[in-house]
């Protein structure tokens, strides 16, 4: 299962940014969404996921159900987490 921290991480090794706000101005969000992924207050939203997905050449729908369960967990839902848990990677 992917969080979206990793995510930004991956993103950074693979494209050799060297900050957050590189990563930001390619997604072309705000670098404060990107802090907030990183401190486990966001999380990146469908349509963001498979962007990412197709950066990182990673399956999109097990990235979307990562993101969803990790939304699951931070709303405190443990049915929508197992749920989420069988499709995520």
């Amino acid at each position: 299962m992917y969080k979206s921290m990793q995510l930004i991480d991956m993103l950074k090794k693979k494209h050799t940014f060297r900050s957050d706000n590189d990563v930001a101005k390619k997604l072309g969000i705000s670098r404060s969404a990107v802090s907030r992924y990183r401190n486990g207050t966001g999380s990146i939203d469908d349509k963001l996921a498979v962007e990412i997905a197709e950066m990182l050449t990673l399956d999109p729908f097990a990235v979307i159900a990562s993101m969803r369960c990790e939304r699951a967990a931070r709303n405190n839902s443990p049915t929508d987490i197992n749920f989420c848990r069988k499709y995520a990677a």
